[in-house]
């Protein structure tokens, strides 16, 4: 093994294992990566809701795909129940979803990670955080490690990226007992938290939950309503209806295995009384958990006392996989003692006698409060030192993987002295996302969601390879594998049939008006669509992708509105891109208001967009620091022309 690397990537989670797949195909270079696990056998592990996608997740999977990433090829690769969401809605906000299987998923990611020359597997925990002072700029030099057989290593690189999930200082409560680990099963990563703060970061806690998992030979399955996937499935990847081969892993068709149905239950007034009565139990009320837990998935403990009309909730039972006989009770999150969430779940219709094979349970842990980054995911504070997942202070799969492949094709980048890579709030959900982690610390673990993104009709699932894999090209994350050169391939025909395609809806009639004026009327279609033009279609390809008729199909409906916001965009775009210095001192803007001086001095905006986000900037204060800046900038000149 070796001990020098240009990356390191501490944590085998999903925001790990992007970065680590996002360093490797930028660096292209045997051994360059170290992936740094506590236990190799967990890289992959799906520690909640076996789950990838959902609304707004789904375009992250999307738009992580087209960059080159493999959440989406495994997700298809592993799914179980496919479901696009919101599809009552247009299709700016429809949200693909699969339930995956657990097991196979985490054995999926760990072959992809196998099969990388690039990537070396590292065992063992981080003790330090290795650093130089050069010239008074702190930098990042590697990490100490202690060994599963207790002996220290050190690994140096350029640039590491810290993935700790709930690990960091992680406390897990169940009632009144609080055992350590950031998982059942698994230690807390302590070390960490404590060499953050020695390097003066500003640390926060938050706290996520899970459900009680059942035995599904316990439940009266067949009594309850069925919840199936979609009839025709569609794909996260672009690649896995033409299939595709990772290592030992080969998609050779989609779905590649069997689909299973899902069911569904609820809770009732006699649970929600038990809830009540021993809300002096639960770790949430009592004081036990003093951080915030996330405000969109709520404990039931937590639904039941701010949903006190309510007699009933939902809950949906799926299987985690076809490997094991264990269901996720999605809907029921909780941290009570265990005799409480054996009530709950015996009170639910099909439930009666069912088994809980591991109880819910709450987990607490630190994390590093993302004013301190860049929207690079690199540290303000130490060079080369870049942070994603769920240490950034979000919340589930998808915005950690996002983040994970933002910080690790920057690591890469910084290792080859090559500028670096950001992605505007126009341009994709991830440069939603981390600019909403820059100018908004969160006060609970962050979501995505389509309201979050003010551009999400040109930021739509369908249309992710157009928009992000012209940058993955540009960037070589696709010039060192054959999947990379597969993923060039399928966009290329894909841009070519697209191309076609509209000069089909303007010359193709469907009655009496054209293809294209027929879309503009509410019952046409995305089937009228295909009908209409797939015979002259296959003359340019053997088969069309059902995808490129969706674009066709919206890019139309959409036509006034996109052209309404892509000129906004060029009316914003001066001010989302003008810089500010980093040398700024507001301390000395006294003309400022209070308010926005401490905003801009605790969130130190990168550009006057940024700025302009900020909670406590208003648009006179931008005006103002507009001139500020411009008065600073001319007062650094003159200083610098006086000669010493």
């Amino acid at each position: 093994m070796s001990t020098q690397y240009q990356v390191i990537v501490v944590g085998g989670g999903h925001a790990g294992v992007e970065a680590a797949w996002a360093a490797a195909n930028r660096l292209g270079i045997p051994n360059s990566v170290a992936l740094v696990s506590l236990d190799a056998s967990k890289i992959g592990v799906m520690s909640c809701n076996p789950a990838i996608g959902g609304l707004a997740k789904g375009q992250l999977v999307r738009e992580i795909d087209a960059l080159g990433g493999l959440m989406g090829m495994v997700a298809d690769a592993t799914g179980i129940q496919f479901k696009l969401l919101n599809t009552s809605k247009g299709a700016a906000v429809h949200g693909p979803r699969c339930q995956s299987d657990k097991h196979a998923y985490a054995r999926t990611v760990q072959s992809f990670i196998h099969a990388r020359d690039e990537i070396d597997v590292v065992e063992g925990s981080v003790e330090r955080l290795l650093t130089s002072d050069q010239n008074g700029t702190k930098k990042i030099t590697g990490v100490m490690l202690s060994a599963p057989d207790g002996t220290q290593i050190e690994l140096s690189a350029p640039s590491v990226v810290l993935t700790t999930g709930t690990f960091m200082r992680g406390i897990m409560h169940r009632g009144d007992q609080k055992t350590p680990g950031g998982r059942v099963g698994e230690e807390a990563a302590n070390p960490i938290s404590a060499a953050l703060s020695e390097l003066g970061f500003e640390l926060g806690r938050l706290k996520t939950g899970t459900p009680p998992r059942l035995d599904i030979n316990s439940i009266d399955w067949d009594a309850l309503p069925v919840q199936n996937g979609d009839e025709s499935p569609v794909p996260f990847s672009e690649l896995s209806r033409q299939g595709w081969t990772v290592g030992d892993v080969r998609c050779s068709q989609f779905p590649l295995i069997e689909q299973l149905s899902c069911r569904q239950t609820h809770t009732g007034p006699g649970s929600h009384d038990s809830i009540r009565e021993n809300l002096d139990r639960a770790p949430i009320f009592t004081g036990q958990i003093g951080s915030a837990g996330p405000r969109y998935c709520p404990s039931i403990e937590d639904k039941v006392v701010r949903f006190a009309e309510r007699e009933q909730h939902g809950v949906y039972l799926e299987p985690e996989s076809h490997e094991s006989n264990w269901v996720y009770c999605n809907g029921i999150s909780t941290s009570l003692p265990e005799d409480v969430q054996e009530t709950i779940v015996r009170s639910m219709p099909g439930c009666e006698n069912a088994e809980i094979l591991q109880f819910g349970y709450a987990v607490e842990y630190d994390m590093v409060r993302p004013h301190q980054i860049f929207v690079t995911g690199q540290t303000r504070l130490v060079e080369g030192f870049y942070l994603a997942g769920q240490i950034n202070g979000t919340s589930g799969y998808e915005e950690a993987a996002a983040q994970g492949l933002i910080a690790g094709v920057n690591a890469a980048m910084y290792a080859q002295d090559a500028g670096e890579f950001t992605l505007d709030r126009s341009q994709a959900y991830i440069g939603v996302l981390m600019d909403d982690l820059v100018t908004k610390t969160p006060k609970e673990p962050y979501r995505m969601f389509t309201s979050r993104a003010e551009y999400r009709l040109l930021l739509r699932s369908d249309n992710a390879p157009d928009r992000l894999t012209p940058i993955a090209i540009q960037l070589g994350l696709l010039d060192h594998t054959t999947l990379g050169t597969q993923r060039q391939e399928c966009f290329k025909q894909r841009t070519k049939l697209l191309e076609h395609g509209k000069a089909l809806l303007e010359s193709t009639k469907a009655g009496e008006k054209s293809v294209h004026d027929r879309v503009l009327e509410p019952d046409f279609s995305v089937e009228h669509l295909r009908d209409a033009i797939e015979t002259q279609m296959l003359q340019y390809a053997e088969q069309v992708d059902p995808g490129v008729y969706l674009t066709l199909h919206t890019d139309r409906r959409y036509e006034p509105y996109v052209v309404r916001q892509l000129a906004e965009i060029r009316r914003h775009g001066e001010m989302e891109h003008k810089p500010i210095p980093e040398w700024i001192d507001y301390s000395e803007m006294d003309s400022l208001r209070n308010e926005a001086r401490s905003a801009l001095e605790r969130y130190r905006p990168t550009t006057f967009g940024q700025a302009s986000r900020l909670e406590g900037v208003t648009p006179s204060d931008l005006t103002l620091l507009s001139v500020l800046v411009k008065r600073a900038r001319a007062q650094r000149r003159d200083d610098e022309a006086v000669p010493v």
